[in-house]
């Protein structure tokens, strides 16, 4: 969860370490970020792509890791 939000209280300073870790270390070669639902077209998994990437970036700057 963002910084500020309530149900960032249901989870402890480890956890919420442990997930940005694990967020971070997703991003690809190219710097952008993968997502792991099926795409119905080619083109979604370009845009769906660019979502999950612009997510990551945001929250891992949210939380100071950017």
């Amino acid at each position: 969860p963002q910084p500020g939000l309530r149900s960032r209280a249901l989870f402890s300073t480890e956890q919420i370490e442990t997930g940005l870790d694990a967020l971070a270390a997703g991003q690809q070669d190219d710097g952008g970020w993968l997502f792991d639902w099926a795409a119905w077209a080619p083109a979604q998994s370009t845009e769906w792509r660019g979502l999950v990437t612009l997510r990551a970036l945001q929250t891992l700057r949210a939380n100071g890791r950017i």
